[in-house]
């Protein structure tokens, strides 16, 4: 039986085994004795006339290490508004690869809030220790899928819920953690294995991370730069164990998923799958942004990109949903009295041309309704507001809209609600859950500028002998060089060593 299980490697059963054993035991999470909790330093924010409490902070989380769990210092910023007095709500942030947390922004979210909040730096980021970020790292998961730095930031989110709630001015029933990119995964694991989050709000991340590099995402270029490839069994083990998919079934808290409609790394359908397994005990949403993705729409760039700047239309919604999502499950707002039923969306067919229609029963304000719609695999959207109709119920008929180019065999679509709860309340956007065509698979665009392998000095995908004779010919040199592998503008003993411990991957 070892034998067949070592031949046929990663089994079913040995994923379920991992699942049961693979995240700590809450009350290891929960145990403030083992925080080793440290002040090192307090200062105040002023921000647009307001003020925040800052203090840094260390605390004790753990990453594993060759199978061996390590105890690690994790560095964090903990914000409230100086006119708090008493007990409130409490948020974790989160932050993606290649960031660190910083007092200042901290500050801006408590202050926007009204809650204290939490930044933490992941392992190896910022000030906080364990092993130095790199993308490597991300799929340590042989021998142990714990040696993933996924399952580092994941638990050090839990671990700050325990700072949170040692802290005086939290209401320990109020707490919550928001994340983006890989923090928004963080975000999803933590809210399934950890019960005493309220709410969560992952933006740009989901799970399904197999579906996402079948269809060609963006992490496919992170197993490149990290000497492995979409059939490498360290990415497989990660999918089958610290992939968010897995504890989308388990969300404690109610669960708000924001994601563009084209982002590279985590694709629509990827999205859905997510969404669709959250369980129904909890009132979560979904917000879909049209022509947003993970972050290149911030630009105005050529074929074959074809981006423009969509942050101020997507910035507004993610912003009014934060605010909607945390005035409802953390401080109570007036402004929020319930979470919407979540909207539908309908394509008919009318005299040949294409009619839309969605619904929503609602005792908010329904200020507009519009359908997005693509037909060329999630690339592009193109948009149509819709006429109320009464009875819950918002029409269009498009006569310049051939039901042939546009119907639910070859169209992803879904409509979006802006709400209000009176006229003087804030505005909120929800979306309905897309449709996809059957059989869909999402186009995604090309990354600009994709991250090298380490110690590849002549970009080949393999780091071999052409490499270390680069290095080696141009030890010395100092300004621009391929061969200043670490980008220190100098070619010395590190960017030899970098080569040296990358030898053979990729190849």
């Amino acid at each position: 039986m070892r034998t067949l299980f070592v031949a046929f490697g990663w089994t079913a059963l040995a994923a379920s085994l991992w699942a049961q054993w693979l995240w700590p035991p809450q009350s290891m999470l929960n145990d403030a004795s083992t925080l080793n909790l440290q002040v090192v330093r307090q200062w105040t924010e002023t921000i647009n006339f307001q003020q925040a409490r800052v203090t840094e902070i260390r605390y004790n989380s753990w990453e594993v290490v060759d199978g061996n769990l390590v105890v690690i210092p994790i560095e964090a910023y903990y914000a409230i508004p100086t006119s708090v007095s008493g007990r409130v709500g409490a948020v974790v942030m989160a932050h993606g690869l290649g960031g660190s947390a910083d007092g200042r922004t901290a500050a801006r979210f408590a202050l926007q809030h009204g809650v204290g909040v939490l930044y933490y730096s992941g392992p190896g980021c910022g000030q906080s220790g364990g092993r130095r970020f790199t993308n490597r790292l991300l799929f340590d998961t042989i021998p142990d899928p714990r040696g993933s730095w996924f399952w580092a930031h994941a638990v050090a989110g839990s671990r700050a819920i325990t700072v949170l709630s040692a802290l005086p001015n939290t209401d320990t029933a109020r707490i919550g953690m928001t994340g983006y990119s890989a923090g928004a995964m963080a975000t999803l694991n933590v809210n399934g294995f950890d019960n005493r989050l309220r709410m969560a709000i992952p933006i740009s991340g989901t799970g399904g991370l197999r579906k996402s590099v079948d269809n060609g995402s963006w992490i496919v270029h992170l197993l490149r730069a990290s000497g492995l490839g979409p059939s490498s069994p360290q990415f497989q083990r990660l999918c089958d164990t610290v992939d968010p998919i897995h504890q989308a079934a388990t969300q404690h808290g109610a669960t708000l998923l924001i994601n563009g409609a084209q982002d590279e790394f985590f694709p629509i359908d990827s999205t859905l799958d997510t969404f669709r397994a959250f369980p129904t005990n909890q009132p979560h949403r979904l917000l879909i942004i049209p022509n947003w993705d993970h972050g290149l729409f911030t630009l105005n760039l050529p074929a074959p990109y074809e981006t423009f700047d969509n942050s101020n239309f997507a910035n507004q919604r993610i912003d009014a949903a934060v605010q909607f999502w945390m005035g409802r499950h953390l401080t109570n707002s007036s402004s929020f009295p319930n979470v919407p039923n979540i909207p539908t969306a309908s394509l008919y067919e009318y005299l040949g041309q294409t009619a839309m229609a969605a619904e929503l029963a609602t005792s908010y304000q329904v200020v507009e309704v519009h359908m997005y719609f693509s037909n060329d695999g999630s690339w592009l959207y193109g948009g149509q507001r819709l006429q109320d109709r009464s009875g819950n119920l918002w029409y269009r008929l498009l006569t310049n809209l051939p039901w042939g180019s546009v119907n639910p065999t070859n169209t992803v679509f879904f409509s979006e609600f802006r709400l209000r709860n009176n006229l003087f309340a804030p505005n909120f956007w929800v979306t309905s859950v897309p449709s996809l065509p059957s059989g869909f698979r999402p186009r995604i665009r090309p990354m600009p500028n994709p991250p090298r392998l380490e110690g590849d000095v002549d970009g080949n995908g393999c780091v071999d002998d052409a490499d270390l004779l680069q290095v080696l010919f141009a030890f010395g040199a100092t300004g621009s060089n391929p061969a200043d592998v670490n980008g220190d503008s100098v070619v010395d003993d590190a960017d030899l060593l970098t080569v040296l411990f990358n030898f053979g991957a990729g190849c």
